[in-house]
């Protein structure tokens, strides 16, 4: 496993431990969010600071870089904030459509700022000792790098994201969640660890200079969409506990299960397929670059030989 990411897997995804569930019974509130997890979030920012401050975890020569990463972690750290620790929390257990938006927010906004930030030597900096002492020694072993290089290869973490993303919107699943702390707890970590595995292993993908990035998003732009279509054409209620709450917004279960599937379907495909745009025009600069290099190697080699 990249050094970079572990802190990034591990750190902002204790914030969604402490998620609220079931609001069957209590009375909603603005003000209803958990202050543990805006305690977690908080002492990762402090983590960072404390790092991203030490000149050491700065590259003498790519300054530009390191204040791109850094805007990228607090874009990143604030839309966790936004969807884990604020009002969005609560609500999203009384109404689907803003459970959906939570959790787009998390996936394919969060993750993504996440995974280009590369904070891991700014959050071992700014770790106390000891844990980042532990840290490397869990990241030491070669079998374990090794399998979360597997982990992150393109196909197998397309499998996983589509299996989390299509397992968690089964009915008896997603309903669950909103029924037990625990599960929703587990429901909120899987969505944001596959969301950093998967732009992982589409970052790694495009550094190689591999073209299999364009499928990759374009393959789960089409899944994810489907997902969200059901959703939205559905003529049943997929998650019973909306009916209950649902109706004291102003708007029917189904209507909100609609509203949901549509922000799945639309806002979700409109990502995926613009960074499979983005993934093509790389592929085209980057075959352009070594289609020149070689000319110009071809060309000097004719050169020389001409001389002989």
């Amino acid at each position: 496993m990249k050094r970079w990411l572990a802190p990034v897997v591990a750190a902002p995804g204790l914030a969604a431990w402490p998620a609220h569930a079931h609001m069957a019974g209590e009375e909603f509130s603005w003000w209803l969010v958990d202050p543990l997890a805006l305690v977690l979030l908080l002492l990762v920012a402090i983590a960072y600071w404390r790092g991203s401050a030490d000149k050491a975890s700065r590259p003498q020569a790519d300054s530009g870089r390191f204040r791109q990463r850094r805007w990228f972690f607090w874009s990143g750290w604030t839309i966790l904030i936004l969807s884990l620790a604020s009002p969005l929390d609560p609500l999203g257990e009384q109404l689907f459509s803003a459970h959906m938006v939570q959790h787009e927010l998390i996936m394919l906004v969060a993750a993504p700022l996440l995974v280009l930030s590369r904070p891991s030597a700014a959050l071992l900096r700014g770790f106390p000792a000891w844990l980042g002492r532990l840290v490397g020694a869990i990241l030491r072993p070669s079998g374990l790098r090794s399998f979360w290089s597997w982990l992150a290869s393109p196909l197998v973490a397309w499998m996983i994201h589509a299996l989390v993303l299509w397992g968690w919107h089964l009915p008896a699943l997603f309903s669950a969640g909103l029924e037990s702390t625990l599960v929703h707890v587990l429901q909120h970590l899987s969505f944001l660890w596959v969301g950093l595995l998967f732009w992982w292993a589409l970052w790694r993908s495009r550094s190689r200079g591999s073209a299999a990035g364009v499928l990759y998003l374009f393959t789960t732009a089409i899944h994810a969409s489907v997902l969200g279509a059901l959703l939205t054409f559905s003529p049943a209620v997929w998650y019973s506990p909306y009916l209950a709450t649902a109706p004291s917004w102003g708007i029917s279960a189904l209507a909100d299960q609609q509203l949901g599937g549509l922000i799945m379907w639309m806002p979700s495909g409109l990502v995926y397929i613009g960074a499979a745009l983005v993934e093509v025009n790389a592929y085209l600069r980057t075959s352009g670059r070594h289609a020149r290099q070689r000319d110009i190697a071809r060309g000097a080699e004719i050169q020389h030989v001409r001389q002989k």
